[in-house]
């Protein structure tokens, strides 16, 4: 598996390969893509990360085109099958079908489950799967945006200060109640080592409950956040996000190069 940027258009080429995340920096930190590379990694797919063409007036990504009407909705690049908006986006190009290619964070592991039997097998354990993707989703966008109260669009080394302050807040505050809302689910599970959406077999929701855990440890068990995960008092939680992470390939995507670390703010 491949971190790095490269044609990747031609499915007679020798670069060619299967699966593509599309997302910023390839390689530079974990960021929302991560969500999707866990998935990849544990089914032991082949693919690579690339930022190719994803910005400008002729890009993939229409939120990177331009403020203007007349740009937003030209033509855009010739590798784009769907409108995408902004990453991450999953791009899928199996020898002997048309490719697929959406975008939105929760659309691409539920995609990603649907081909890889990551899905959930009945619509009650799908509502369930969801309701915790989505959950999990909202948290992390929460504790990203406690560092940049400021503006969203600014960095957070511009608005330190501030983001120092507003993410402690939301450590005492919003953290706690989202983390304590999934330790009420693992609980009322089978055991704290089940599938979080009740089925006999992991799904999407379990890779985005775990990245959103670990982005917690990464991010809050620190000196300056009163090492805020080994504070929370949630055993089942715990337990379940060791459960996950000692999947044997997340295992050994995690101790190889293609891991990329957490960029240190922003839980991204």
């Amino acid at each position: 598996m491949s971190s790095t940027s490269r044609n990747i258009n031609d499915k007679d080429d020798q670069s060619y390969t299967e699966w593509t995340v599309l997302y910023h920096a390839p390689g530079q930190f974990k960021g929302r893509g991560e969500f999707l590379r866990l998935m990849l990694e544990d089914a032991g797919a082949s693919y690579v990360n690339s930022a190719e063409n994803l910005y400008g007036p002729e890009g993939m990504m229409d939120g990177f085109r331009g403020g203007d009407a007349a740009t937003a909705i030209s033509k855009h690049h010739d590798s784009v099958t769907f409108p995408l908006l902004f990453p991450p986006a999953i791009w899928h190009r199996p020898k002997d079908a048309p490719s697929v290619m959406v975008n939105q964070t929760a659309a691409c592991m539920a995609y990603l489950g649907d081909v890889m039997g990551y899905a959930p097998s009945t619509p009650a354990e799908r509502a369930r799967a969801n309701a915790v993707t989505l959950n999990a989703l909202d948290y992390i966008a929460e504790g990203r945006s406690s560092f940049h109260p400021v503006k969203n669009s600014m960095s957070y080394k511009d608005q330190k200060d501030e983001g120092d302050k507003c993410s402690k807040e939301f450590v005492g505050t919003r953290m706690k109640i989202f983390l304590y809302h999934f330790a009420k689910i693992v609980a009322g599970n089978e055991t704290s080592t089940s599938p979080i959406a009740g089925g006999s077999a992991v799904t999407y929701a379990d890779f985005a409950l775990f990245h959103v855990l670990d982005a917690t440890v990464s991010q809050f068990n620190t000196e300056f956040y009163a090492h805020a995960w080994d504070a929370f008092e949630g055993k089942e939680l715990k337990e379940y996000y060791q459960w996950m992470k000692d999947r044997p390939n997340l295992q050994k995507y995690f101790q190889s190069d293609r891991c990329a670390p957490f960029a240190g703010d922003s839980m991204m």
